[in-house]
Formats: structure tokens, C-alpha cells, sequence
């Protein structure tokens, strides 16, 4: 028994120690419910709380105890039952990792014990305790998170408090010999802990504990305290230790316990195809107390040139409508949103390329003040050339004199045909740029110069075939976009 509880220690206090090292997450962020600040590895939140209850027998190792593994089962002229003690409690489980946690233990019961060899004494004592300990997983570290995948063997070890209340009689008349009054003193529980996952939410195990106390009265005895005279130097009133020359009594338990598993959305895993199959994205979250983390994680996925193929062309974009690229009347509205796309050379149009009365757009502009409404129109060229006809000439000052009435802007975008290198038409373009600019300046009047933006593009931006004379002609221009 002495050698297994240190064999428990050892395990259990060197998990302790290689906590802090083993519980820090990965960052591995691929999951809606990924917890930045688990102690556990892995992307997916998982359930780590849990309650128990337990029950079962207790039992005193110590001076009154008349048989190191069997208790006195009856009471004679000349024994006392030392069977029959019972003890429960409640449990808080902290799972901190796979392999790590911490547990909170209270339980009360009371405790029999005697002894006819020397002491001629049995004594009765009710306990109540509380404990903190490491737990460490023992299955999972020896056999993997996959196998025995519904049981989980817990050692333990910890420290925490025994508050008792004992009496000491003498085995054959029954006199009350010593008695401890009201104590409490340090104990170090171990145990291993063997539980089965019954339900997503249930657990059903057993505990086997033993706790070892830094007293030796728990019996109201301590070891050389042969004398049977009543109340001889009585534990109760002793201001000093009175500590003999045995071992520091110990207790324990054997415990049947019933765990309920805390956290939202519980799931179980379940067998497939004869593999455990987990499924942590379909809304729900597995228990910490039997799921390794790092199981949850997805192997990469090599992907075949036909499966990259296939991929890329799901995920590729619609092709452009073409309307978006054409405009067939040369007006400055796309096909595509152009509502009069035949709209006569040199028409007036609107954002949507309905042809409009430039005049008495103007007219009306003028003398309501309205506001500006976006106009889309084209001034021409001859081949080669930069200079404003006449007829674009009077244009120009309608939009002018619009500009210093309403504040209205103004974008001016240069194009040539393509019957040139591309240097030489992106310089033509800005020319006919200039132009357009300096005219509405300088001749037609514009007062704020900061109003038009301009900008040119050579014969990179057709908006007609370049094969006829017509399509030339179209291609040959200024836009003029005047907006709010």
C-alpha cells in the first residue's frame, strides 16, 4: 500500500510540475470556437468542467487497527466491529489538458477502528475533510487517446484539510479513555480514479483514495499510549504535541462515483466505419476528460492537378459582360448601361445615355439653380490634330457658364485612334486634353480651375472598331464627364 501511494506522488506531483510547459495552445486559429486562452492544444473549444458525487466505505490505518487489509466485522466480548464506517462527497473537476487537471474534493463520514494487542481499545470519530489535487491522466499517457477510448484512469495527489471528532474506550468494559474534542490538521490525499463515459453527459466510476495525515490522533491514541486509565494526559486538553512512537495515522475510502459533465452542446464520439469519428464542426463540443485535442486536428490535404483544376474553375469569377466594355454610339455610357446605346454622334447624354437638349439643360440649370446632375459628352477631332471645332466650341461655354453657376465638376479624358505608336497618341491625347482645359479657361470663362480633372489614355481605350472611318472619327476625343 506504502509503495503504491508513493509510486501515485511521484506520478502525479511530476505532472504538476510539467504542466506549465505541456498546456500552452497551438496557434491554430481555423475554427469559429478556437479559445485563445485554453491551457489545452488544439483549434476547437472543448468542454472542461465537470461535478461528481461518491459514496462508499472508509476505513483507519493507524494504532487501533487490528489487521493491516481486513477490518473486524463484528463486535465480541473481546473485539469491536470495525467494519460498517461509510463516507460521500462532492467532487469539482477542473480538466486543465488531456493528460491534466485539478479536482476539488469534500466528503464527510465517520471511522472505526481497534486494537487487542497492548492498547485493549476501540474508538469511534466522525471526519468531515476537504482537499485540492493534480490529476493526471494514466490512461492516456500510457496508452493514447484512441484505445480504451471510453475509460479514464486518473491518478492523484494533493493536500488539504481533516476537521474530526474521536473517542477512545477501553475494548472490554467500555470506559471512555481519551477523547480528542473538536481538531483539524493537514492531510495528502492519493488515489487513482477509474471512470467509464456512460452518456455525453454521464460518467460512472470507482475511487480508491488514501489519506495520509500529519497527526497521530485521529484514533484518539497516539503509538505507547498503553495506560487504560481514563483521561491520562486526554488528548482534548493537551496543549502540546503528543505525537508517539508510531506512524502518522491515515484513513481512506473506496468510492463508487457518479460525474456529470458540464459545458454546452455536449457530444459523445462515436465509431464508423471501426474508427472514431469526430465531428467537432456540427455544433457541438466534446469532453476534454476523454478527447485529445490534437485528434481533432485535419491531416493536410494534398490536392492533384485535376483537384486543383477542378477547384479553380469552381471558384472562378463570371466572365465580363461585353456591354461593359463597348459603347456603339461613342457617347461615354457603356453598352451595358447605356438606355439609348444609338444615340446620335456628339449627343448630350446623362449617366444612363438618354440624349438630352444640352441648351436647355443649361437653360433651365441656370435659371433654377438646380443642382448637377451627372453629363456624359464627346468633343471631337480631326486626324492628327487638337483643335476644338466650332461647333464644340459652343458646347464648352454652356458647360463653363453651368460650372460657375452650380459648382458642377468636370473629367476630361483624351483618346486617339490607333494609326500611331503608343507614345505618340498618349502625347496627342493629352494635347487634345489641353485643349479642351485651356478653352474653358481661357475663352469660355471658368472661373475655378480646380474643378476639372484631367486625364488620357492614347488609343488604349477604344470605344468603336478601329477598321472603318467612322469607328476612327468615334475614337478621336475628348470625354467630358460633368459631375455634382
Amino acid at each position: 500500500m506504502k509503495k503504491v501511494s508513493q509510486l501515485i506522488c511521484s506520478l502525479a506531483l511530476g505532472s504538476l510540475m510539467a504542466l506549465p510547459s505541456l498546456a500552452q495552445p497551438l496557434e491554430q486559429p481555423n475554427s469559429p470556437d478556437y479559445n485563445p486562452k485554453a491551457t489545452y492544444d488544439g483549434p476547437y473549444k472543448l468542454n472542461t468542467w465537470s461535478i461528481a458525487i461518491h459514496g462508499g466505505p472508509s476505513m483507519f490505518f493507524g494504532d487501533l487497527r487490528e489487521y493491516d487489509f481486513w477490518p473486524v466485522n463484528k463486535t465480541t466480548t473481546d473485539s469491536h466491529k470495525e467494519s460498517g464506517t461509510f463516507q460521500g462527497g462532492l467532487t469539482i473537476n477542473k480538466q486543465l489538458s488531456y493528460l491534466f487537471g485539478a479536482r476539488l474534493d469534500g466528503s464527510i463520514g465517520n471511522l472505526r477502528g481497534m486494537k487487542r494487542r497492548n492498547y485493549n481499545r476501540y474508538f469511534e470519530g466522525k471526519y468531515q475533510d476537504v482537499s485540492l489535487s493534480g490529476t493526471v491522466n494514466l490512461k492516456g499517457l500510457l496508452m493514447g487517446p484512441n484505445k480504451m477510448k471510453r475509460w479514464k484512469v486518473d491518478a492523484y495527489v494533493g493536500f488539504g484539510q481533516i476537521f474530526y471528532d474521536s473517542k477512545a474506550y477501553d475494548l472490554t468494559g467500555g470506559v471512555k479513555l481519551r477523547e480528542t474534542g473538536k481538531k483539524n490538521d493537514w492531510i495528502i490525499p492519493t488515489g487513482l480514479a477509474i471512470n467509464y463515459e456512460l452518456t455525453s453527459r454521464l460518467d460512472l466510476g470507482l475511487d480508491f483514495r488514501l489519506n495520509y495525515t500529519n497527526s497521530d490522533y485521529l484514533d484518539a491514541t497516539w503509538g505507547g499510549d498503553y495506560d487504560r486509565t481514563p483521561n491520562l494526559n486526554s488528548i482534548k486538553d493537551a496543549k502540546t504535541s503528543h505525537k508517539g512512537n508510531s506512524e502518522l495515522d491515515s484513513y481512506g475510502y473506496g468510492s463508487v462515483v457518479l460525474t456529470y459533465k458540464l459545458g454546452k452542446k455536449p457530444l459523445k464520439v462515436k465509431k464508423e466505419d471501426g474508427k472514431w469519428a469526430y465531428k467537432p464542426d456540427e455544433g457541438g463540443y466534446y469532453h476534454l476528460r476523454y478527447t485529445d485535442p490534437k485528434v481533432l486536428l485535419r491531416p493536410v490535404k494534398i490536392l492533384t492537378l485535376e483537384e486543383m483544376d477542378s477547384v479553380a474553375k469552381a471558384n472562378r469569377p463570371k466572365d465580363i459582360d461585353p456591354r461593359l466594355l463597348l459603347d456603339t454610339d461613342g457617347d461615354g455610357v457603356s453598352d451595358f448601361f447605356d438606355k439609348e446605346p444609338n444615340s446620335p454622334a456628339g449627343s448630350i447624354v446623362d449617366g444612363s445615355g438618354r440624349v438630352l437638349d444640352f441648351d436647355t439643360y443649361v437653360k433651365n440649370a441656370l435659371a433654377t439653380g438646380a443642382a448637377c446632375s451627372e453629363i456624359f459628352a464627346n468633343v471631337q477631332f480631326d486626324t492628327d490634330k487638337n483643335v476644338l471645332k466650332p461647333e464644340s466650341q459652343d458646347m464648352l461655354k454652356n458647360v463653363a457658364a453651368l460650372m460657375n453657376k452650380n459648382g458642377c465638376r468636370l473629367q476630361l479624358a483624351g483618346h486617339a485612334d490607333r494609326r500611331a505608336t503608343d507614345r505618340y497618341n498618349m502625347a496627342l491625347s493629352r494635347r487634345r486634353v489641353d485643349a479642351v482645359k485651356n478653352f474653358l479657361i481661357n475663352e469660355a470663362g471658368l472661373k475655378d480651375a480646380s474643378k476639372v480633372i484631367v486625364d488620357y489614355f492614347g488609343s488604349f481605350k477604344p470605344i468603336a472598331e478601329s477598321s472603318t472611318r467612322d469607328g476612327l472619327l468615334k475614337n478621336r476625343r475628348v470625354e467630358l464627364k460633368l459631375l455634382p
